[in-house]
């Protein structure tokens, strides 16, 4: 049985000097996330089986994919980090187009995190300060956001696993 994880939340402000500012734009907003210098893995290939990229679509036309891993980020925040992993983050893009007639809840979306045999969920207020987290969605619209896992610096989210109350997809997995 896998060992749950949850982020701590922390409003730590990192005080290292060799911390490198990292500009990232998300849904069109500026958002500064810091990693310490030679500590970031680099964004990983997807595994020739993976499905990253790959659009996962409902029977009334939600459609999710998972879009990129990065990880080594030690903060989030404007300006300066608001939140600071205790490991490092892992980072997770998943798109969502909405091809419905009627807004949908994105807070229903539920995704988790792999790695060994630990399970790690979203640090949920460092997806908030990054892009807003997920919230409703318009018909007709589609967002990119992006999820924030703490894990220890010495591992890598292998895959996560996606679980949506849309007929079609309720449940799906993608590998790194």
């Amino acid at each position: 049985m896998p060992k749950h994880v949850t982020a701590r939340m922390s409003r730590a402000w990192v005080r290292s000097g060799r911390s490198v500012a990292v500009a990232l734009a998300v849904a069109g907003l500026g958002v500064s996330l810091v990693g310490c210098a030679g500590d970031a893995a680099p964004p990983s290939a997807p595994a020739a089986n993976s499905d990253v990229g790959k659009a996962f679509t409902s029977e009334d036309g939600v459609a999710v994919s998972v879009t990129r891993r990065i990880c080594g980020i030690s903060g989030v925040g404007e300006d300066k980090p608001e939140f600071t992993a205790v490991g490092q983050y892992c980072t997770v893009g998943v798109n969502v187009e909405n091809g419905t007639g009627e807004t949908i809840d994105l807070s229903q979306l539920k995704v988790k995190g792999l790695a060994s045999d630990t399970e790690y969920f979203p640090d949920y207020w460092a997806g908030t300060a990054a892009d807003g987290g997920m919230q409703a969605l318009d018909a007709g619209k589609s967002v990119e956001s992006t999820l924030f896992f703490d894990v220890p610096k010495d591992q890598l989210l292998e895959r996560v696993e996606l679980t949506s109350p849309w007929s079609g997809i309720e449940s799906f997995e993608v590998s790194f």
